[in-house]
């Protein structure tokens, strides 16, 4: 259906900046974001299934959205002039210049007419656009805007870490990457305003879904960029620096640390019909359960990127398979994710010597009387940026999962047979 839409829009040339004078600004921003609403979607169902995207960045010219709520340009009488129109315009695409994205492209300079004012001499002065970013009350205008730029990063980090084409960099240039694409999600971060802000508390409750699909949406793609460095640690890289060594535990940290902080985004108390309410409710599984791999692939390592924190890995995925296990009950796709995240709970857990709690085995059914404002103020706040620093390597490894990256860390002397289920390995006949 994603890409039946895409091919439809292209054919309407959407994709396309409108240029044509007698078509109304209001015309042509509705067409802007059709496109990009249609663009998201596919940039998020790429990112989810591993697979590429129907379209090309470099074969669209449209500008990114305008950070205004849709009633205000929609008005007979809109507060601002065309003149702060196209300031508003610039305002937006240099802020996606600066993170340095794929969909920044559409929007170059080369392809965007450039606002000045006249100030009585031959010399144009550009105009300042501080002011009016200043006065641009968080909406839902600037919900989406924020939105596209974080599809356009993650679309990026997919392409350029994950595509067949990435085998072939060394490891050095995987790293270099996965700190370009860090810089950018920090960069992103930072500019979101307070009311779109998920790791701060802000007291405003109007934008509490916002805050929730940008903060699934972040947590998810600072996962997917640093996802290659949480393997296994070992001496297969011949003269690895000590300072590469420092980049694969920071970044393997900061992909655990991510996980955490989604599944911290949640009340403690699960309450999936709450959860739809307050968040992007169409992926929520597939979220949790990136967050679930993560810390159970770290499980499985034994913990050795995080040697200290074996209590709060065991925590939140304890507290990931109790929501899918409530969501279970009228979700297939939850039911199938709660079977499997338990099982492998099940077995990965004593590798780091605990035990699951018995009782997210069995099916369960949670309380329907909790209040959506119950759920905001259950919601507890990520945890704070951590050093990874001061660990041990381990020597013995039984990984359950593996991915074209632990070539580069692969480590010696693994025994393959503890990875399989203990069913399995004792079916296997014993060699002299």
């Amino acid at each position: 259906m994603s890409g039946m839409t895409i091919r439809q829009a292209l054919t309407l040339g959407l994709h396309l900046r409108n240029e044509d004078p007698k078509l109304a600004d209001t015309s042509k921003e509705i067409r802007y974001r059709v496109w990009w609403a249609v663009a998201n979607t596919e940039r998020t169902l790429a990112v989810m299934t591993g697979r590429p995207t129907s379209f090309s960045d470099i074969d669209c010219s449209v500008p990114l959205p305008l950070p205004l709520d849709e009633e205000t340009f929609l008005s007979k009488n809109p507060p601002y002039d065309l003149t702060v129109v196209s300031m508003l315009r610039r305002l937006s695409t240099d802020e996606s210049t600066s993170t340095d994205v794929s969909m920044s492209t559409p929007s170059s300079a080369a392809s965007r007419p450039v606002p000045t004012l006249s100030t009585g001499s031959s010399t144009p002065v550009m105009p300042s656009l501080a002011p009016v970013g200043q006065t641009i009350n968080p909406n839902h205008g600037s919900f989406f805007l924020y939105s596209t730029k974080l599809s356009g990063i993650a679309d990026d980090v997919v392409r350029q870490l994950y595509r067949p084409a990435a085998m072939a960099k060394s490891w050095a240039g995987v790293q270099s990457m996965i700190l370009r694409f860090q810089k950018k999600l920090g960069r992103w971060h930072a500019a979101l305003p307070d009311s779109f802000d998920f790791v701060k508390q802000p007291r405003d409750q109007r934008f509490f879904r916002q805050r929730m699909c940008l903060g699934f949406a972040y947590y998810s793609t600072m996962m997917v960029t640093n996802r290659p460095c949480l393997c296994k640690v070992g001496d297969s890289i011949p003269n690895e620096s000590d300072n590469a060594k420092d980049i694969d535990q920071a970044s393997a940290g900061s992909c655990i640390l991510a996980a955490r902080s989604l599944i911290d985004l949640l009340p403690d108390k699960p309450n999936p019909t709450a959860l739809y309410q307050a968040s992007p409710w169409w992926n929520v599984v597939h979220h949790l359960m990136q967050a679930v791999v993560v810390l159970m692939l770290e499980m499985s390592f034994r913990g050795v990127h995080c040697p200290d924190q074996t209590d709060e890995l065991m925590r939140a995925a304890e507290k990931a398979v109790g929501w899918l296990q409530s969501m279970a009950t009228d979700d297939m796709a939850a039911a199938r994710a709660w079977r499997h995240s338990s099982d492998l709970l099940r077995r990965v857990a004593p590798r780091i010597g605990r035990r699951i709690d018995e009782r997210l085995i069995y099916p369960v059914h949670y309380d329907e009387d909790m209040s959506m404002e119950d759920f905001l103020q259950a919601s507890t706040p990520p945890p704070v940026a951590q050093t990874f620093t001061n660990f041990q390597p381990v020597t013995t490894w039984e990984p359950l999962m593996f991915t074209s990256y632990d070539n580069y860390l692969r480590g010696q002397g693994h025994d393959t047979s503890a990875a399989q289920p203990p069913s399995q390995r004792e079916q296997q006949p014993r060699q002299s």
